[in-house]
């Protein structure tokens, strides 16, 4: 099985190299370049065969979010991981609207790094623990629109129990809440993931996210 193979692109030296010094000591992975710009990662992206780019925001000229956008718009089967300082709603957001499938933040460690790259390499989304406390105390703040945005709408009681997932209730919590039985909520739970065609809570945020299923999103 060949290797996954990796471009890595911020515009500090330091941290080129110590995601490089992660990653390298694994066959798995295949460091294929360090870049300082979104406009040389777009580069690459013509020169090279690409699986996956770990990318910063805050970058001179082209910025991640906007380097993102056009690498997904040139090849939107290359997975994008933000590796950032950020962790405010708005950049949250903006990363993972232009495409990107996983949002970390530079204080994780090798263990994390690694557990993110294979998350979204198996297709799924993976936020740090800090970034997903950040999104969902963002959303559980909004109230739901009066007409849902989904494929197939949502019940007005699959909207209430979107938004205690959100909240972070348990099951058990959201059955004691709601006055109904756990297996109602699981049965509640188990619709919302399959008309989001989400494959957990986190898809079931990053779903809310991308079709602004609450107001001043």
């Amino acid at each position: 099985m060949k290797p996954t193979r990796i471009l890595i692109v911020d515009d500090h030296k330091v941290v080129r190299d110590g995601v490089a010094m992660y990653l390298e000591n694994n066959p798995a992975y295949e460091v294929v370049g360090l870049v300082a710009s979104g406009m040389e990662a777009i580069e690459e992206v013509g020169k090279n065969d690409l699986d996956l780019i770990i990318i910063d925001i805050n970058m001179d000229g082209m910025d991640g979010i906007e380097a993102t956008r056009k690498i997904m718009e040139i090849n939107p089967d290359i997975k994008v991981l933000a590796l950032t300082m950020h962790n405010d709603y708005q950049h949250i957001k903006a990363m993972m609207d232009a495409g990107a499938s996983g949002y970390v933040l530079k204080s994780c460690d090798e263990v994390e790094m690694r557990g993110a790259i294979d998350t979204i390499l198996n297709d799924d989304i993976y936020y740090s623990s800090e970034v997903g406390q950040t999104v969902m105390n963002n959303l559980a703040k909004k109230k739901p629109k009066a007409s849902g945005t989904a494929p197939t709408p949502l019940t007005p009681r699959e909207k209430e129990i979107y938004k205690l997932i959100l909240e972070e209730y348990s099951n058990q919590e959201i059955a004691d809440k709601l006055f109904i039985s756990v297996r109602t909520v699981e049965v509640h739970k188990r619709n919302l993931l399959e008309k989001t065609g989400a494959k957990n809570s986190t898809g079931l945020v990053l779903f809310a996210i991308k079709n602004n299923l609450f107001d001043d999103i």
